[in-house]
């Protein structure tokens, strides 16, 4: 017998372990926290089965898909007894035919398994509901800067802190997504939401500034309001310390200064002529320390002191250690 859970109930449960049978690709796109992924099918297989279902009939789906299952099965199996003792939430796109049969097999065979009713359609309207109703309590502290000033590593220093570049894996700007890959929409909403439930009980959450958008990404509105009017801080360090800093983050593979010098031959309505060939030179000469000098001094810092100016600084700390200026942000919020 397949028993059912919903989806509220079923992120109360510290101990569960969420199984996602969809495909790798539906997967990536977003899934519950901390699930497992354990495809039914792959990309391609779900793909013909979708043919067949639209072109013949649900009935051969079906008889298709058992085929394309049978074949897996062992391998299935094999992985999943891992957490045989633990009790299993499994869900699908819908709370289809896909968890529905791994959850009868497997209730069959005597696990502690039940199906996450409405699928991952429901977990995702759960979120989309959960952000729209937000009752936010902790008081902000924002640290702003210039690029590379070293605000990701301080947040590193705090466990009460909201890295939402890391959530949506894009450091903003038209460079930042390199070295990453940027999540879509969904998938930040799913970490930002499970982030916020974590955080919830702390009396203050560490943030770094951003605009309303992270890449592609939109911070949730009830958020970005809140941030506007939270406490600001403003974090410096000299121009020295950002490009050494700059070159470890952004120049760290040969893709990484390919698409740099893309990006970078692209500013024309940006920096000068003069200071893009400069940067593409040093870049095709390996002199990086150079190249990032010039982007820091002509793009990112004539774009970001724009914004900084109109903001009301309530201190100003600078970051020449990591260490040092964390326990500076201890003091501000005492």
């Amino acid at each position: 017998m397949v028993t059912k859970i919903s989806v509220k109930e079923a992120l109360q449960k510290k101990d569960a372990i969420f199984i996602d049978t969809r495909t790798p690709k539906e997967f990536a796109e977003d899934h519950l926290p901390n699930a497992i992924n354990m495809p039914i099918f792959s990309n391609d297989e779900r793909a013909i089965i979708g043919t067949i279902y639209k072109k013949i009939s649900q009935d051969k789906a079906i008889e298709k898909g058992i085929e394309l299952f049978s074949k897996r099965l062992p391998g299935f199996m094999e992985e999943i007894n891992q957490y045989k003792d633990q009790e299993l939430i499994i869900y699908c796109w819908r709370g289809g035919m896909r968890s529905k049969t791994a959850v009868a097999l497997l209730d069959a065979l005597k696990y502690n398994v039940k199906q996450l009713d409405g699928g991952h359609k429901k977990y995702r309207r759960y979120v989309i509901d959960s952000l729209e109703n937000y009752q936010f309590k902790p008081k902000l502290i924002v640290l702003w800067g210039l690029t590379c000033t070293g605000k990701t590593n301080i947040l590193e220093k705090f466990t009460n802190a909201l890295d939402l570049e890391g959530l949506a894996q894009h450091r903003g700007s038209l460079y930042g997504g390199i070295g990453l890959t940027p999540n879509n929409q969904k998938r930040f909403e799913s970490l930002f939401l499970h982030r916020l439930n974590e955080l919830k009980n702390e009396k203050y959450i560490f943030v770094e500034g951003e605009s309303k958008k992270i890449g592609n990404i939109q911070i949730p509105d009830f958020f970005y309001k809140i941030m506007k009017k939270s406490k600001h801080v403003l974090i410096k360090k000299s121009l020295e310390g950002r490009v050494k800093l700059a070159v470890a983050e952004y120049f760290s593979s040969p893709e990484a200064i390919v698409k740099i010098k893309e990006i970078t031959a692209s500013l024309n309505k940006v920096i000068s002529k003069k200071h893009r060939e400069q940067a593409v030179k040093f870049l095709d000469n390996q002199e990086y320390v150079k190249a990032a000098e010039i982007l820091l001094e002509f793009y990112y810092d004539p774009l970001y002191n724009h914004t900084l100016k109109e903001i009301d600084f309530s201190f100003e700390i600078t970051n020449n250690d990591v260490d040092e200026t964390a326990k500076e942000l201890k003091k501000i919020k005492k």
